[in-house]
């Protein structure tokens, strides 16, 4: 039986796998730099860890938002990425996706602030 992901699993798969789309969208990029870079805007906040970072690179490349080629093939040492017509199509329906779960993290907030820390 396949092991279902948690919330949190979910919600940082969404917002990194935009990031990465987003990244990719300005140049190509490997996967290193793909962390800093997020990285660097998140004013790290978030630094991707690579055993969570790789496996979705390779997930979005069997979805086919992304395509990655080595830069060397014989010694096999950066994969670089370059984002696909279906990767650039897909971010307007993941910016949809990551603002409903934004908005309902808030609303829980609120719940939370108000129930618990009033004075």
């Amino acid at each position: 039986m396949e092991k279902k992901q948690n919330n949190y699993e979910t919600f940082m798969n969404l917002v990194i796998g935009l990031y990465i789309l987003k990244i990719l969208q300005q140049e190509p990029a490997y996967g290193n730099k793909l962390a800093m870079e997020i990285k660097r805007r998140t004013q790290e906040a978030y630094t991707p860890n690579t055993n969570a970072l790789y496996p979705l690179l390779r997930i979005m490349e069997e979805k086919n938002y992304i395509v990655g080629e080595w830069d060397n093939p014989l010694t096999r040492g950066k994969r670089i990425f370059t984002i696909t017509s279906v990767g650039i199509a897909r971010i307007p329906s993941l910016e949809i996706l990551l603002q409903e779960r934004i908005e309902a993290a808030e609303r829980r907030m609120v719940i939370l602030r108000t129930d618990l820390l009033r004075n």
